[in-house]
């Protein structure tokens, strides 16, 4: 009897699960729009337009302290969030907003260059991490440091026929 029992609450079970009823009939369609809404959405992205990403300072003494700024323009369709900026030497500093740039909203980043102990041609970059479709933005600074001392311009000097081939190391000891 008892296996009579339980075969037939077996089968109760069994027969009112399996109802043939269409599983997308029960998706309600607010929570269907509200779907497509978050998957359009998440193809959206803010822009950091520049309206320069090189600034070439020239030539300046070794110890200046070079000051710009990069200004930009979110065209994208959403607010722009600059989580954080990295230099490639500590030399650089930059500033930048730590509040959203709404669409079509400018803004500008500032940089400090101390070429202090940076003779010669110097290239440093900056990297600014954001909610842009490709993560990151690139800038460039660039300036030439006339060396502070003599040994200094000796050095630069030596360096650069170096560099035009025109000696070796070798040749510098």
């Amino acid at each position: 009897m008892k296996k009579l029992i339980y075969l037939s609450v077996l089968a109760l079970i069994f027969v009112t699960s399996c109802n043939n009823d269409d599983p997308a009939s029960k998706i309600k369609e607010d929570h269907l729009k509200m779907a497509k809404d978050k998957i359009a959405a998440m193809n959206k992205f803010p822009t950091m337009d520049f309206e320069t990403k090189l600034v070439d300072f020239g030539t300046h003494n070794e110890g200046d302290i070079l000051d710009t700024i990069f200004k930009f323009k979110n065209n994208g369709e959403i607010p722009l969030v600059i989580t954080k900026v990295k230099t490639s030497c500590g030399c650089t500093t930059p500033y930048w907003p730590k509040e959203p740039i709404k669409p079509g909203q400018s803004s500008e980043i500032k940089v400090r260059f101390n070429t202090n102990h940076k003779p010669g041609k110097q290239t440093k970059t900056i990297t600014i991490h954001a909610n842009l479709k490709s993560l990151t933005e690139q800038l460039v600074i660039k300036a030439y440091n006339t060396p502070k001392t003599k040994e200094g311009k000796e050095k630069l000097n030596a360096v650069n026929k170096i560099l035009q081939n025109k000696m070796t190391a070798k040749d510098l000891q």
